[in-house]
């Protein structure tokens, strides 16, 4: 390293010291991890030093060591090298390291705060770790937990951290996805999440030790959604908004309860005023009075007043009639303010509030409006009030409003329109989701849609970066297309989300999604899709570790399959099949159903399909060790796919290849495949895969003894995957050093 510093990596050496163990013991790694009772994936994890902490000695390195042929005496050293890794481990883990500055995911301040004297000094004499904020909605409770938050941001300098619980919207934040959001942001990779619920919830505890943090929890719906999302930590200040004042969290966990209420007058005038500048007393009277002294309604009239210049004395004059209190004024306000939009801005509003998900971006926006640029008519919501631009391009609705703005597009927009509007927005997640799916896996078979996806030539980054920002718009969409009988919509959209999210390693996501998917293709008879999703709720069930729960579903699908004489189907169930058994650590069955599954294509003549098959045929016998075997399937993968076009697989068959063919000592020809495979994976603007063999080529060059030429290759890796957050990323930069 430039500066001289000396990278240590004990857990590293440790796990390699274990793999020089098993390669001297000349038994394969599915027979160990039988043995170990772990699966074949953990063990390659924790061989190949993927692992961060010690690994367990009792249930892990002893089983190991004994399962490699060590003797007493050699597991009795194993057991002091533990000893002195964990001591050694835990010494480098609470070293000081320089301080850099937290993340920090508060929303951006909206409109002038003003007033709450008496919650902020609550706020501020708060010593709890633990504070609730309650009260109505309304009532200006997000917008005093942002304001202390941006205010007191310094005296948590390890991080501000902010999530929408989303309570009382259609679609509750499941705790599980909230602390997934909380990891990301503390930078931890996506491959590095627990797939385990509460491993989750622990690692983010875990985390969260010695930091001083600030963690937002808005729209909480009760105590049970936020209590899995405590840090648990004295030095982690968690501040809670809800409707619910959270009385058992407060009892359980000694939260600091502030009850927001109604600002009294002179405060609402102050709100009032901070929006609008010094106006007439009476008028500004008038109009706190007309509002029901109600932050989000006195926030609308401003926006009003502002927008359109109304004196406030006579916009407080049209609001003026009787009410029964606050909520009564409420609904007046709302109605006041809607009947001064444009009509296509009225008619933009009321389509807002059939829309699922926590916010919608400008391009969908006009897909669900039916026109090619809605951001004028949007400026008009922003600028009435009713809609805010939270992030550049990105908008979100009250809860309140979303609710009258669907009430109104109930009453006022027959059935139809409403149900065109939504298949519009559902067209354009779903065909911009499936090109997104094509970019990410060039090799996957596209699907038919109602309106055709773009050809893939969208650029992997903007890809990926555009499933990243509407991941949970999308799984809500996904549900609410099941809900309103989108059926065909809700089957493709799940299709089309399962590369990211496996990805991403989003398995509970990736498993819900296919559940719904399963259920709208039952909806429309459809059995092949059914059978589909069968095929994927087993390999997420596989990778999840559930196994009878995962053959339970490939069950169905076969059944599905052979009860339509779908036998493509079945070669695909076969295919899928031998995945779960590998994950399994059956390399036996594994091998047996994929070879079935070649069989099968090769009879259907099915170019595509069978040239996959024979290319999982080699790297199953690769990975069993016999490379001269693989050799012969994945060259007849090749022969096949490139009498079939089918550019996308070869660039995957080529990687394998190269890999037997170094194996077997032939770096030549192993170079030979990393090359021609760099070139296709370039021609498919692939750059992960791209990325992938100049780490393969790296190899090559280290194993013929030029270090500048490998150095070259893995320097070119670590840069392109570094760029897309790829879990390899560790790898290559530990060949660096």
């Amino acid at each position: 390293m430039g500066d001289g510093s000396v990278r240590v990596d004990p857990v590293g050496e440790f796990c390699a010291d274990l793999r020089r163990l098993w390669k001297a013991s000349g038994r394969d790694l599915p027979s160990v991890a039988r043995e170990v009772r772990i699966s074949r994936a953990q063990l390659y994890a924790i061989l190949g030093g993927e692992i961060r902490r010690p690994p367990d000695f009792g249930a892990l390195v002893r089983p190991l060591v004994l399962a490699c042929g060590a003797t007493d005496a050699e597991l009795a050293d194993w057991r002091r090298r533990h000893d002195v890794l964990v001591g050694v481990h835990e010494g480098l883990r609470h070293r000081p390291e320089p301080r850099t500055a937290g993340p920090n995911q508060l929303p951006a301040r909206t409109g002038e705060f003003a007033g709450r004297t008496a919650a902020l000094a609550k706020l501020d004499a708060a010593t709890a770790p633990v504070v609730v904020v309650a009260g109505p909605p309304g009532v200006g409770k997000t917008a005093l937990a942002v304001h202390w938050a941006h205010r007191e941001a310094a005296s948590f300098p390890d991080g501000q951290l902010y999530v929408d619980l989303r309570g009382y919207a259609r679609d509750v934040v499941d705790p599980a996805d909230a602390v997934r959001s909380l990891l990301d942001a503390l930078g931890v990779p996506p491959h590095e999440v627990p797939v385990d619920r509460d491993a989750r919830f622990a690692r983010f505890r875990s985390l969260a030790t010695g930091r001083r943090m600030l963690v937002v929890l808005d729209n909480a719906r009760d105590a049970d959604q936020v209590r899995p999302l405590l840090a648990g930590s004295s030095a982690v200040r968690t501040l809670v908004t809800s409707r619910n004042p959270l009385t058992a969290l407060v009892a359980a966990a000694g939260a600091t309860p502030v009850a927001l209420d109604l600002p009294g007058e002179a405060e609402a005038a102050e709100l009032l005023r901070a929006r609008l500048g010094d106006r007439e007393a009476s008028a500004v009277d008038d109009a706190v009075k007309a509002c029901g002294r109600l932050p989000l309604a006195l926030a609308l009239v401003a926006a009003r007043v502002r927008q359109t210049g109304f004196p406030l004395a006579v916009a407080a004059a049209e609001l003026r009639q009787p009410g029964s209190g606050a909520f009564a004024e409420l609904r007046a306000v709302f109605a006041w303010s809607y009947q001064g939009l444009s009509p296509a801005a009225a008619r933009l509003f009321r389509l807002l509030g059939l829309t699922a998900g926590p916010d919608i971006a400008v391009d969908a926006v006009a897909a669900l409006a039916g026109t090619h640029d809605a951001r004028a008519i949007l400026g008009e919501l922003v600028d009435a009030g009713l809609l805010v631009e939270h992030r550049p391009g990105r908008y979100l609705m009250h809860d309140l409003l979303r609710d009258h703005a669907g009430e109104l597009a109930r009453e006022g927009d027959d059935a139809k329109e409403r149900r065109a509007a939504l298949t519009r927005l559902l067209d354009f997640y779903t065909s911009t989701a499936h090109e997104a799916d094509r970019v990410l896996n060039p090799s996957r078979a596209p699907i038919p849609l109602p309106v055709a996806a773009g050809n893939g030539d969208l650029p992997y980054e903007k890809a990926l970066a555009w499933l990243d920002a509407e991941r949970s718009v999308l799984l809500s969409a996904l549900r609410q297309a099941r809900d309103d009988g989108l059926d065909r919509h809700a089957w493709q959209l799940g299709w089309a989300l399962d590369t990211y999210l496996f990805e991403r390693r989003r398995f509970d996501d990736e498993g819900a999604a296919w559940f719904v998917a399963l259920r709208a293709a039952t909806a429309l008879v459809d059995r092949a899709a059914a059978a589909h999703a069968h095929r994927f709720l087993g390999a997420v069930a596989g990778r999840l570790e559930r196994f009878a729960e995962a053959y339970g579903h490939m069950r169905e699908s076969m059944e599905l399959c052979r009860a339509a004489g779908d036998r493509a189907g079945e070669a695909e169930t076969e295919f899928v099949l031998s995945y779960v058994c590998w994950l399994q650590a059956d390399q036996g069955r594994a091998l047996e159903h994929i070879e079935r599954s070649l069989l099968l294509w090769s009879d259907l003549n099915e170019p595509s399909w069978e040239g996959r098959a024979a290319m999982a045929v080699g790297w199953y016998r690769a990975q069993l060790g016999d490379h001269l075997a693989a050799v012969t399937f994945y060259e007849r993968a090749i022969a096949v796919q490139r009498a079939a076009g089918d550019r996308a697989n070869e660039a995957i068959t080529r990687q394998g290849l190269g890999h037997s063919r170094l194996a077997l000592g032939a770096h030549a020809a192993a170079a030979e495949q990393f090359e021609l495979g760099r070139a296709l994976a370039r021609e498919l603007g692939d750059p992960v895969l791209e990325a992938q063999y100049a780490n393969h080529l790296g190899d090559v060059h280290r194993a013929l003894g030029d270090a500048d030429a490998a150095r070259e290759c893995w320097e070119y890796a670590r840069e392109r995957l570094a760029r897309v957050g790829h879990p390899q990323t560790a790898d290559v930069a530990r060949k660096l050093g």
